[in-house]
């Protein structure tokens, strides 16, 4: 089910540092029903190398477990169609063509919006419980994990301009075969555009809840330097955006590309550093966090309120299970994705309910799990805020939100 990662997937060093642990937890995204199998509890503790800076977890978790049939979509809120529009808007400044390839294209969803903007797509996902909704978007998507095999049945429908991939590379175990898939795929000029969350934004918030199996690199630009050595490519530029936590763009061209790398990769990394002592800060606050949730739950219960949660996320699930809350601390928790409701909140017995019924169900207290998506959430729950209703998001210390406020 599991295999011990004892590698580093950047530079290859073996001397990893343990600089982090959450205990066993289950996968992050793996909603069922009541009665139906779940895979169980799993180490889940952050390895850190001190050569390159690359953080990783000590464990992979066999990837066909965690994405054959997986229930987390893409948002379509607001808050992503305005990425999606600065995200376009950043790869047309660089003179990008009209064919794209996804790497971890999910339901569909960016390339629909890219196929709207005049773009031809193709899609390449493990997740096979989504290609009917990537069909219903528009895609007609590789169902495959992205390998060299998958590179090339995309590379038979045409040559890329640009690659995508949407926080899916930390994802990778095997980085190696990544690049050497990219190699398969990339023209000369074709752009490869890498979103990924970044570490700085990570160790700096605190945001414990980014770390879960499927996260298994926080990546660095200075392990991107070193996994790139040797390679055909180079870090071309860079941009930070503040979607998911904090999240970095890293572009990628062929050396043979005759196109001078941007100033901002090299500024970017100059002012970068990840350290242990970093993580030990972050270990610290993180332990602080999980202990005033605690208090804050605890508090709310023993005034007689009704708690739940707001956003059956990834996130929501490493802080209920770090938390140990259980369906004696939350009555539910509710979520817009038409996957999840009827399911219950991997390692407990919590209830996940459709969004629409949240209002009607008066909770007094919501704990907010996708605190990523805070403005949207405040502005769509204004009703219930001010009829008295708090939110709770669990960052930095925990920060209570109340409908007058």
């Amino acid at each position: 089910m599991f295999t011990y990662h004892t590698k580093c997937r950047a530079c290859s060093s073996t001397d990893l540092t343990p600089v982090f642990d959450l205990g066993l937890q289950p996968p992050a995204n793996e909603f069922r029903k009541a009665g139906d199998s779940r895979s169980g509890f799993f180490p889940l503790s952050v390895f850190f190398c001190p050569k390159c800076s690359l953080s990783q977890l000590s464990i992979v978790i066999e990837p066909e477990t965690l994405y054959r049939n997986y229930l987390y979509t893409t948002s379509t809120s607001q808050t992503m169609r305005r990425h999606f529009e600065r995200l376009f808007g950043d790869l047309a400044s660089e003179g990008a063509g009209s064919t794209i390839v996804e790497i971890g294209s999910n339901d569909g969803l960016c390339l629909k919006f890219a196929k709207e903007h005049g773009w031809h797509g193709v899609g390449i996902d493990p997740a096979e419980n989504l290609v009917p909704s990537a069909i219903e978007n528009g895609i007609m998507p590789i169902p495959q994990f992205f390998n060299v095999a998958s590179a090339r049945e995309a590379k038979e429908v045409f040559v890329p301009s640009v690659i995508l991939a949407r926080h899916c590379f930390a994802h990778a175990d095997n980085w190696r075969e990544w690049v050497e898939a990219l190699e398969v795929l990339a023209g000369t000029k074709t752009i490869i555009a890498i979103e990924v969350p970044y570490i700085h934004d990570l160790l700096s918030r605190t945001e414990l809840d980014s770390i879960y199996h499927e996260h298994l690199s926080y990546v660095s630009l200075t392990a991107m330097f070193h996994l790139l050595r040797g390679s055909p490519f180079n870090i071309h530029r860079v941009i930070r955006y503040g979607i998911h936590g904090g999240s970095l763009l890293i572009m990628l061209r062929h050396k043979d590309s005759g196109i001078e790398p941007h100033l901002s990769a090299d500024e970017y990394l100059a002012e970068e550093q990840v350290t242990v002592q970093h993580w030990e800060r972050f270990g610290i606050q993180a332990t602080l966090n999980i202990e005033k949730l605690r208090e804050l739950l605890v508090a709310a219960k023993n005034e007689g309120k009704r708690v739940c949660g707001f956003g059956a996320s990834a996130k929501g699930t490493v802080w209920i299970n770090a938390c140990g809350f259980t369906e004696k601390d939350l009555l539910f928790v509710s979520d817009n994705s038409p996957l999840k409701p009827g399911t219950l909140v991997p390692g407990t017995k919590i209830p996940v309910i459709d969004q629409g019924e949240f209002l009607s169900e008066h909770p007094d207290v919501a704990l907010g799990w996708c605190w990523n998506f805070k403005s949207e959430v405040l502005q769509t729950q204004r009703k219930w805020l001010d009829r008295g209703g708090k939110f709770i998001w669990p960052t930095s210390g925990a920060s209570i939100t109340y409908g007058k406020g």
